[in-house]
């Protein structure tokens, strides 16, 4: 990395503005009117006496800046997107309407919001409707190219519109209790109930205590809870012939904190760093607003960010939130369904999904007391629900974000903010006090004893909830001894079960940030910096099988030792001389270590050959639609025998020894990785580097993309040459925020993969200066600043806009 650039871009940010430096704006005068300053990277600085008047502004600059992705957003919640993308959509549309909120239920949580939200909520759409309207006076010059590319014209939001968006974010929460019931039923339908129940409790353990966690162990603040048991109760257990489950909807809303308390810090101060999903980024000042950060496209606020005086960081949480349960349904009739002693009538309705280029598809919704059917097994007289407990209480997530970032103290930010968030997140809090702090948030159900929550619980009405748990009895911390916090959508403390979307294990991603977080009395801003890169570079974001060969060593060593082969041991040596980041320091197009090779070669090879010949590729499949990955913990639980946490019930080895078969799975390792290098030592066994692509169409085999990178996507811009179409692969997300608290100069140090703030690109196809300024500045892991405090703001401002804003429902032109 460039120092001497880095530390010009932290610490000199006005030098940006020096010699094109604008006077200072005037405040707005009229308590409607709104200012909207861009700064040097075209971030929007919005300012109003009134939040609504705030509130528009931020709809006007997102609009400006995102209106193509705003409207994917909104018809991905109205379930309409088959309409502008076409058939390969109409599963997402599914989804949606499955879980869409209906106008009534929507308008009945507005209503129950504070007025003053209500306002805002409804400024923001005015905002963006004022950018639609011009755009329909000037559709040639104006229209988003995107626009232009589906086939319709930009309509104007309606208030349902946002309410529908906002209820549905985050919308990756499915269950996996279907999936679990099919590998259940196969595994004790090959080796009856106790074999097949041992392996079913090692592939998919409802806690695996070996799991690093967010909060470490002592420190939680909440009662400790008791550990649900296995108890495999389900209608289903023994059917088979299931039909498959729906996979859940696409996971893409995954963060990760480190949160440096004072004394580890060098300035004494509190640092803090968040990586996640991309989105544009805003500053609101006025009304109760002074706060900078990354929003989603359609949400206005930032949702993780900073104040001048405190910081907050979001992950998604990994609470097991949503309970699958299988209805009893009536032979007679199969929309009604056995609850509490009596059949009961599903809520039925159609939709029709129009499709893009074919015929409308018509689709049934079907809704029973825990909520929508997911899947029919009508053979075997039952249908399968999700619940989710959020549901009802969607919009309060809004409001909590809004009170998280105008909170003046910890206590208000816990009482208005972290009480109020319905849906869980991992978040984490910092203050210019030297308070640090981690909370996992959201309703929480607490469930009947005897059901098991990795199976489909009875939907007879005897397993209900029984409330959720209080914000007391939350996982929650303040101020651990170890002086950081490290989150990274993890298993939240030590009495928490492994989660639907994921299981965790030793070997999680999370090994890499707990080691830097622990690793220095004095870690400074640039240290924070240096870290990101480390951690992108270790590829747990885009491959999470992943990790350090440190937790392998020991085994591969001893089957080394065991073997006696020299090829053996010159590969064991070059693995375990591999720190676990994928580095290209000297620029060659090749990762420097060939241990690197061998070692993801291994992790590919060494669970095919120990669990294929007793459950197949399960312990693959099983994780495919799941974000987080277990095969690589359930590899190392294997290997550890009885010094695991959990140790496994079955075996495995099929009775050999296991440095025997570590050693086979070192030989095989040997022989793969030598047909990629034919005729060349092992030392020279160096792959060359992953790119990331941002169109499809420059795929170029010598330079590989990464195997199945569910976080890859095409851009407009690269698909219309505006842009690079691609880059080295540094593993990382998409959005960086940095910063340190205290001091009179409030900075947020940001960086965004999507190219830059600004995606509009003209009918023509010409885009914004703001289009792609920031792609090669994301790849080398340098950030921009954003300045909070008004003076500094304004020496860096390069545009200023203000706008009238005529009140809820109406723009003044």
């Amino acid at each position: 990395m460039n120092r001497t650039f880095a530390i010009s871009l932290l610490f000199a940010s006005s030098a940006l503005a020096t010699g094109c430096a604008q006077p200072p704006r005037p405040d707005p005068i009229a308590a409607q009117q709104v200012r909207i300053d861009r700064d040097a990277m075209g971030v929007p600085h919005v300012f109003g006496k009134t939040s609504a008047a705030v509130m528009f502004g931020a709809g006007y600059a997102e609009a400006q800046d995102r209106l193509a992705d705003m409207e994917t957003f909104r018809r991905r919640a109205l379930g309409r997107t088959a309409e502008i993308l076409g058939a390969s959509a109409v599963q997402s549309d599914i989804i949606s309407l499955d879980r869409k909120l209906g106008s009534a239920e929507l308008m009945r949580m507005y209503r129950a919001i504070p007025p003053e939200h209500q306002r805002m909520m409804q400024a923001y759409v005015d905002g963006i409707n004022r950018v639609i309207d011009e755009i329909d006076r000037d559709p040639e010059h104006k229209t988003p190219y995107e626009f232009t590319r589906w086939g319709v014209k930009p309509e104007h939001w309606t208030l349902l519109d946002f309410l529908s968006m906002a209820a549905g974010f985050p919308r990756d929460r499915g269950g996996f209790e279907l999936q679990n019931l099919a590998f259940y039923n196969a595994m004790v339908t090959r080796y009856g109930e106790t074999r097949g129940r041992e392996i079913f409790d090692d592939v998919v353990p409802v806690s695996d205590p070996d799991s690093p966690t967010a909060i470490p162990a002592g420190e939680d603040l909440a009662p400790v809870r008791p550990m649900p048991k296995a108890t495999y109760l389900t209608l289903a257990s023994t059917q088979q012939g299931m039909p498959p489950a729906a996979a859940p909807a696409p996971s893409n809303n995954h963060s990760r904190c480190l949160v440096i308390g004072p004394q580890r810090s060098a300035s004494g101060k509190v640092l803090m760093l968040e990586s996640t999903a991309d989105g544009p980024e805003i500053h609101l000042h006025g009304g109760g607003f002074d706060s900078a950060g990354f929003t989603m496209p359609s949400w206005g606020i930032p949702i993780m960010g900073r104040g001048p005086n405190h910081g907050w960081l979001v992950t998604s949480g990994q609470e097991d939130t949503t309970d699958t349960f299988a209805e009893r349904l009536n032979p007679l009739d199969p929309r009604q369904y056995w609850y509490q002693g009596k059949w009961q009538q599903m809520d039925v309705h159609n939709e029709t999904i129009v499709v893009k280029g074919a015929a409308p598809v018509d689709h049934e919704v079907a809704r029973t007391i825990h909520g929508t059917v997911v899947s029919w097994d009508k053979p075997h007289g039952v249908a399968y629900t999700q619940r989710f407990a959020e549901r009802g209480h969607e919009l309060d997530n809004w409001v909590a974000v809004v009170e998280m970032q105008r909170a003046h103290t910890l206590a208000d930010f816990e009482s208005k903010g972290i009480a109020r968030l319905s849906t869980d997140f991992g978040v984490c809090y910092g203050d210019d006090n030297g308070q640090i702090g981690f909370w996992e948030t959201g309703l929480q159900p607490k469930r009947t004893p005897g059901a098991d929550p990795r199976l489909p619980t009875p939907g007879t009405g005897d397993y209900e909830w029984q409330g959720f748990l209080s914000l007391a009895e939350r996982p929650h911390m303040l101020n651990p001894k170890q002086g950081y916090i490290h989150s990274w959508n993890s298993k939240a403390t030590t009495w928490s079960r492994e989660g639907d979307e994921g299981r965790f294990g030793a070997t999680f991603r999370t090994w890499l940030g707990n080691r830097l977080g622990a690793s220095s009395s004095s870690t400074t801003l640039l240290d924070m910096e240096d870290y990101n890169g480390q951690i992108w570079n270790a590829f747990g974001a885009r491959d999470r099988t992943q990790t350090s060969p440190d937790f392998f060593a020991p085994f591969l060593k001893a089957a080394a030792a065991e073997a006696h082969d020299a090829q053996i041991s010159q590969a064991v040596d070059l693995m375990v001389s591999w720190n676990g980041l994928y580095q290209d320091r000297d620029g060659d197009g090749y990762y420097d270590n060939p241990g690197l090779t061998l070692f993801r070669t291994w992790l590919e090879v060494a669970p095919k050959m120990i669990f294929d010949h007793a459950i197949g590729n399960t312990w693959k499949t099983i994780d495919d639609d799941r974000y987080l990955k277990y095969q690589t913990s359930l590899l190392y639980r294997t290997l550890q025998g009885a010094q695991a946490g959990l140790p496994v019930k079955f075996d495995y080895f099929d009775g050999r020894p296991r440095d025997v078969v570590v050693a086979d799975t070192i030989r095989q390792t040997i022989e793969l990785a030598h047909k990629k290098f034919p005729g060349r030592p092992m030392e020279a066994w160096r792959m060359p580097i992953y790119w990331k692509y941002f169109t499809d169409a420059a795929d170029d085999p010598a330079r590989p993309s990464l195997p199945d990178d569910d976080e890859r996507s095409s851009t407009t811009w690269a698909e219309l040459g505006l842009g690079p179409k691609m880059v080295p692969l540094n593993g990382g997300e998409e959005w960086t925020g940095l910063m340190e608290l205290g001091g009179g100069h409030p900075v947020l140090y940001t960086v965004t993969e999507a190219g830059g703030q600004n995606q509009f690109i003209d009918p023509s196809g010409h885009g914004t200066p703001h289009l792609t300024d920031q792609v090669q500045m994301h790849a080398q892991n340098h950030l921009k600043p954003i300045d909070l405090g008004p003076e500094d703001s304004q020496r860096n401002i390069r545009s200023s806009v203000t706008l009238e804003y005529g009140g809820a429902g109406s723009t003044l032109p």
